[in-house]
């Protein structure tokens, strides 16, 4: 399979065909990650996304937790009641305000950085196919595309994307 990438046809790497197979590669890297979470841990990528989120920040709020992940406080509630049900994370009212709701992590729940760890070993199997030297300018390469998509998203509307500006 190496060998029919180093002698596609240079034509076929251009924007057009780069960025679809971009998603298609993240389609296809989410759904192994579906498939790990769902077999050893009875988890979805949304209930691990939210678990890795509120280890980071401790006790929070649901919706402090929609900002972070970028999504609805509705889909939200939804992984966070089967979460709730399945022992992974409680809600508690605030004590300072009683309108807060926060989440908070419950000992099966802080096993999230082991699973975390074997995600990450997981996925590592996925990057055997390259050379180091080959990893280092994918790296560099995505960091890149990353950085300018993110730079693009907090602009205000109108605004060129630094590349253009220069």
């Amino acid at each position: 399979m190496k060998q029919q990438a180093d002698t596609a046809p240079a034509d076929r790497f251009t924007p057009e065909n780069i960025l679809p197979l971009l998603q298609t590669i993240a389609d296809l890297v989410e759904k192994r990650c579906h498939r790990f979470l769902s077999r050893n841990y009875g988890l979805t990528m949304p209930q691990y996304q939210l678990l890795l989120a509120a280890m980071n920040g401790g006790a929070t709020t649901l919706g402090s937790l929609a900002d972070e992940l970028n999504c609805s406080r509705g889909n939200l509630t939804g992984v966070a009641d089967r979460l709730e049900r399945d022992g992974w994370l409680v809600r508690e009212r605030s004590t300072e305000d009683r309108r807060v709701v926060n989440i908070r992590l419950t000992e099966k729940g802080k096993k999230v950085w082991e699973i975390r760890n074997a995600l990450a070993k997981e996925m590592a199997e996925i990057a055997k196919i390259w050379s180091p030297d080959e990893m280092t300018i994918m790296l560099r390469s995505l960091e890149r595309l990353y950085t300018e998509l993110k730079g693009e998203a907090v602009k205000p509307t109108g605004e060129k994307p630094a590349t253009e500006a220069m």
